[in-house]
């Protein structure tokens, strides 16, 4: 499929107003915003065992800032990322964070990764008036409660394992629900979806037991899950954990199946588990890209990935493109005289904005940040030799 040309980015820009009396600002006043640059900032775990996820994604947006600024930039204005490393921790982020809004003055968070690190830097950012844009997060929290300037791109954890749950029950006769969670906003996002749904179906009350970020032996866990008679277990988990837990009970001879969210639904969880993980199940909104599989577009553009980073673009890769160049289409709508409070309103009038690469459409609007349906953009995919092969659409 052709894709649609959101990128007609080649307008000049005029020179800067002038201020006709102390009340009105030029909009250079704006943070972030001069004559020639629209400066951005994201933290990424660009170190530590979720650089897995931080550099790629930091890869995908550069190349789509690439891109942009190669057409012209907007309105003129070239933009300029900045990523600071935020290694997953969170005070590690609140400095990633503190740095990029206060010192380097940003004008919008771009695509920073984590749900336990936004959770530290999106207050700052929304209180600064600095708008908060596609965290790399599932979390229902990146949406809710409602801001003016935060919005969100991924269909929420939540709502991922709800579906799950139901398809298990409905499909495979799943009868009792087991999760392992890590023990922060992430994994208790996990929970709270896998607990709604076994409500709404009537099943026993989940088994469930969580772990510290960076944990390593999940023997416990496992045992009580093992204890549990629980057949489908729902994992908090993103690459390392997800292995770990996986290794232990089939150590123990632990066989329920396994269903992982989109945190972990990566190929680095079939090329680093030599096998350990044949079987398991994932939620997203995204395919991963194979490129014997893809289109032919997407295949140029994987070309292009890997002539610029000399690496192979996976879904993280994807995720951070596609988030920039959406960012774009309001960046452009908001005219020439920018502010956030335009380039929400900019967002707002997006309307069934499609993946390239078959993920969910993206619409917004004035009461509703979260781009894709939540209650219907999920897809469900099993590891299968050395793929996931997706298995269908999922929704409850």
């Amino acid at each position: 499929m052709k894709r649609r040309n959101f990128f007609r980015l080649g307008l000049s820009f005029a020179a800067a107003l002038a201020t006709a009396t102390a009340m009105t600002a030029p909009a250079a006043a704006q943070q972030g915003i001069s004559d020639d640059k629209i400066v951005l900032g994201s933290h990424q775990p660009l170190s530590g065992p979720v650089a897995l996820w931080g550099v790629p994604v930091t890869n995908g947006m550069r190349m789509a800032v690439e891109e942009i600024n190669a057409k012209g930039g907007i309105h003129g204005r070239q933009l300029e990322l900045i990523v600071e490393d935020s290694a997953y921790q969170q005070n590690k982020a609140a400095q990633a964070g503190d740095k990029l809004i206060k010192k380097d003055k940003v004008f919008a968070m771009v695509g920073p990764l984590g749900t336990p690190t936004n959770m530290v830097t999106m207050p700052r950012a929304l209180k600064k008036g600095v708008l908060n844009i596609f965290p790399v997060s599932a979390a229902k929290e990146m949406f809710e409660p409602y801001h003016k300037l935060k919005f969100a791109a991924f269909t929420p954890y939540d709502d991922q394992m709800r579906a799950a749950v139901k398809y298990f029950v409905e499909k495979e006769g799943v009868k009792k629900i087991g999760v392992l969670y890590q023990d922060d906003d992430f994994g208790k996002n996990i929970l709270l979806g896998c607990e709604e749904q076994a409500k709404a179906m009537g099943l026993p009350e989940v088994v469930k037991t969580n772990f510290k970020r960076g944990s390593k032996d999940f023997s416990s866990q496992i045992a009580k899950l093992k204890s549990g008679n629980v057949d489908l277990v729902c994992l908090g988990t993103i690459i390392g954990e997800t292995i770990g837990s996986m290794a232990t009970a089939k150590k123990i001879g632990f066989n329920p199946k396994f269903v992982v969210s989109s945190a972990g639904y990566v190929p680095e969880n079939i090329t680093l588990a030599k096998g350990l993980t044949e079987g398991l199940y994932g939620t997203s909104q995204t395919p991963i890209p194979y490129y014997e599989d893809v289109s032919d577009t997407v295949k140029v553009w994987m070309d292009k990935y890997k002539e610029r980073f000399n690496k192979t673009a996976v879904l993280q890769s994807v995720a951070g493109y596609e988030l920039m160049h959406t960012f774009a289409i309001a960046l452009e709508g908001a005219g020439k005289d920018i502010t956030a409070e335009k380039v929400a309103e900019a967002m707002e009038q997006i309307k069934d904005h499609p993946s390239m690469f078959g993920g969910a459409p993206m619409s917004f609007s004035k009461d509703d940040h979260l781009g894709p349906d939540k209650r219907n953009s999920a897809i469900l995919s099993k590891v299968v030799g050395p793929k996931w092969q997706k298995l269908q659409n999922i929704s409850y």
